[in-house]
């Protein structure tokens, strides 16, 4: 595409840039017909401050184009506020993963604890649940008393078995078994 200088500086050609340049001069120096991107060019030059270095960092863009070093942080931004979520509610959940497969009492007040280090903000509550969670309680909501009572239940057997033999005959309040019985 070719415009001339004076479509391309239009009614902005009597504002000054900087120390005596203006568009006008600019314009005078660009002569007729040209390219948009030399033209471009020599705007950017022309307006480029006398201490300012030739180039540019790759970071810093030109007016009007999409800031890529911004979008990309704002990803990385996002990305890293899920990644902290993730891993807070993950750290919080540790003591409840600890616990799992205890018993329900336990699983209970570790999570009872944790349920309430996470509404109040009091980070005490979720060290005692840790602590807990490490902690083995045993189940003393119904004692298993199998064990005693068959320890128990076979030496009187043993007393019963011996008293039969010495006497001979089985006593009288028990009733034994028809294939047992005499005919």
């Amino acid at each position: 595409m070719r415009f001339s200088a004076t479509s391309l500086l239009g009614s902005v050609a009597e504002k000054p840039l900087c120390e005596g340049a203006t568009l006008s001069a600019i314009s005078l120096a660009i002569t007729s017909s040209i390219d948009i991107g030399s033209a471009q060019a020599a705007l950017a030059e022309a307006q480029s401050h006398p201490a300012a270095t030739g180039h540019l960092p790759p970071f810093i863009t030109s007016p009007g184009t999409t800031d890529t070093l911004m979008v990309l942080m704002a990803f990385v931004l996002v990305a890293a506020v899920l990644a902290a979520g993730v891993f807070f509610f993950w750290l919080h959940s540790l003591p409840e993963r600890l616990v799992h497969t205890s018993t329900k009492i336990h699983f209970d007040i570790v999570a009872v604890l944790g349920l309430l280090s996470l509404f109040t903000h009091i980070h005490l509550f979720w060290v005692a649940a840790l602590l807990i969670a490490l902690v083995k309680i045993p189940d003393i909501s119904m004692p298993d008393f199998s064990n005693l009572f068959g320890r128990i239940a076979v030496p009187l057997e043993k007393i019963a078995d011996a008293a039969d033999r010495k006497d001979g005959q089985s006593p009288s309040n028990v009733v034994q078994h028809p294939s047992k019985q005499k005919a």
